[in-house]
């Protein structure tokens, strides 16, 4: 199968395996399987940009069988792996601002606890009271602790080799969440500028307190969550008791 339309939404930081592929998640949407879809395991270099339009062949993933997930078909054999992202060909550099609404207004939901009713493994998220914390990782090499000093481990890959975690903080309809946040971009801004410019993330990310989550849910435990990207333009913002100007 091979659609024209997918919309790239998000990209996960990109995990070593022990065959010595890297693997990247990615999540987006496309109008002709109407539905929001996650594509892995992608190779590091050349994976579309966000909001970008892509044709690309797809199979379904044998390991997943949580309906938006496929992955691309092709060779995934080591080697190969590597060059798997070439399958992209672009279709629109960006998609228009102003149809993301009416695009993602499908996959909106109202709480985790929805998502999880609906079976949904993907889905975009209207959050309150949103910011960012962090979880320190004693495990890292970068960790001020120096926990893998002398300890005959080999050091971690992929998010687990970064000091501090981001968290994304926020309410749903139901209840309060703090999820992993796994957007590459977050960990490639610690990579480049340290732990100590941590606290920009949210600048970064262009967040405010009318942003959007890309959330998804884990293989193996699905009622467990994660953001995937933090999206912007996607409603209006909130005003004075965090009702719209409009109302």
């Amino acid at each position: 199968m091979t659609i024209d339309d997918f919309v790239m939404l998000g990209k996960t930081v990109p995990e070593p395996q022990s065959d010595g592929r890297t693997f990247v998640c990615s999540a987006g949407v496309s109008s002709t399987l109407r539905e929001l879809i996650r594509v892995y395991p992608l190779g590091r270099y050349g994976a579309p940009r966000r909001w970008s339009v892509s044709q690309v062949p797809l199979e379904r993933n044998p390991k997943d069988s949580r309906r938006e997930s496929f992955k691309v078909a092709g060779d995934r054999s080591p080697g190969a792996h590597d060059h798997i992202n070439d399958a992209f060909t672009t279709v629109r550099p960006e998609y228009p601002k102003a149809g993301r609404i009416e695009l993602l207004a499908p996959y909106e939901v109202a709480s985790i606890k929805e998502a999880n009713a609906r079976k949904m493994s993907l889905a975009v998220i209207h959050p309150e009271h949103l910011d960012i914390n962090f979880d320190h990782n004693p495990e890292s090499p970068d960790s001020p602790q120096l926990a893998l000093f002398d300890s005959g481990k080999p050091e971690p890959q992929g998010a687990k080799r970064f000091a501090y975690i981001p968290r994304i903080h926020f309410r749903d309809s139901e209840r309060e969440n703090h999820l992993m946040l796994r957007d590459w971009g977050c960990f490639e801004f610690m990579r480049k500028y340290g732990d100590g410019r941590r606290g920009e993330l949210p600048d970064a990310l262009h967040m405010t307190p009318s942003s959007s989550l890309l959330v998804g849910n884990f293989n193996r435990h699905r009622s467990s969550w994660l953001v995937i990207s933090v999206l912007n333009g996607l409603r209006e913002a909130p005003g004075l008791f965090g009702l719209s100007d409009a109302a």
